[in-house]
């Protein structure tokens, strides 16, 4: 594992940030932000996979979300199946889905499988509302079973999906090291390039596709189990955009610029909220517009990505430093022998 090397820091901070937060911030409220924070970060994670790694657009990836967590509802609630059965089923059945999906939409690229993607995820919506005995349509489902693998208390939920992040993180860190994640680099830097040293492109994007659906899919699954309710509304396009700008703002190559990404964007919005407490004016979809223009700067003027950007002005001024040192060095040399 060559990341260890490489990022161990980052994740010995990573680790104990998670470890004492919910001791931080030791009110309900901060920890529930904390939890949905861990539930959008897994989603994002495999959506870095996605677009950053195998260069694919998906808008659709609130679809994939949303197909984990009525899944595991469904198999909970309705046929009484323990929750875990319901979690590796939300797993499986939107990795599925994201197979057939790759699959069908293999050959396209660029803004045809940006639309491709968006068209999926208005189907899965609208099918979710108007298949009314199974997913209850717009009244949703209630009475959803908590994962009893901690206790039912906010604190080991907490612990329980923040497990889970750092087991994505950890495979995809491990993943992007990989001969498979060179592949990945491969195939981002230049399609044709890489199809000439002999990657087999369609498979590696495929294979990038599932992984992020059935992170997305577990995603939904602990959210279902975690809240208790589910209705259709949370898993639209404007989910979809959210996770799309968590991505770009962290930095779309970085696994890492994703989780901060998440992080971020969900900070902006917990103010936001406290904000319309103040000012009346900025309730409603507000923050739609506020994530909007953010994505729109970010792209004009950070391509790149927070994650990115702060690794190369590092790495840059780490060069200079030891170019500064070495200079240094040889002029002590110099003088040293003149002395002499």
């Amino acid at each position: 594992m060559q990341w260890i090397n490489k990022w161990g820091k980052s994740f010995g901070i990573y680790l104990l940030f998670v470890l004492i937060f919910p001791f931080i911030m030791p009110d309900e409220y901060y920890r529930s932000v904390g939890i949905i924070i861990g539930l959008h970060a897994i989603v994002t994670i495999g959506l870095c996979l996605v677009m950053g790694l195998a260069g694919q657009i998906s808008l659709g990836q609130a679809a994939f979300w949303g197909i984990g967590a009525y899944t595991s509802a469904v198999l909970t609630t309705k046929y009484g199946l323990p929750p875990l059965v319901g979690l590796i089923a939300s797993a499986i059945l939107p990795g599925l889905f994201a197979f057939i999906l790759g699959r069908a939409i293999a050959g396209l690229q660029g803004y045809y499988l940006a639309m491709a993607t968006l068209a999926f995820g208005y189907i899965v919506q609208i099918g979710i509302t108007e298949w009314e005995p199974v997913t209850g349509g717009a009244n949703g489902l209630i009475s959803i079973p908590s994962v009893p693998v901690f206790g039912d208390s906010e604190l080991s939920m907490y612990y329980l999906i923040w497990g889970v992040v750092t087991c994505v993180l950890l495979f995809s860190l491990n993943l992007l090291h990989s001969r498979v994640g060179r592949a990945f680099r491969a195939i981002h830097k230049s399609e044709i390039a890489a199809t000439s040293m002999g990657i087999d492109v369609r498979k590696f994007k495929l294979n990038a596709f599932v992984i992020s659906g059935m992170f997305a899919g577990i995603s939904g699954g602990l959210y279902a189990h975690y809240m208790g309710i589910l209705d259709p509304q949370p898993f639209g396009l404007h989910e979809s955009i959210k996770f799309l700008t968590m991505v770009v703002i962290g930095g779309m190559t970085s696994i890492w610029g994703a989780l901060v990404g998440t992080v971020l964007i969900n900070s902006i919005s917990e103010g936001l909220i406290m904000l319309s407490e103040v000012i009346p004016g900025l309730q409603g979809d507000f923050d739609t517009i506020v994530f909007g223009a953010i994505l729109v700067l970010i792209i004009m003027f950070m391509p790149e990505g927070i994650v990115p950007r702060i690794r190369a002005a590092y790495e840059k001024s780490a060069a200079k430093k030891a170019k500064a040192n070495q200079a240094q060095q040889s002029e002590q040399v110099v003088e040293r022998k003149a002395a002499t």
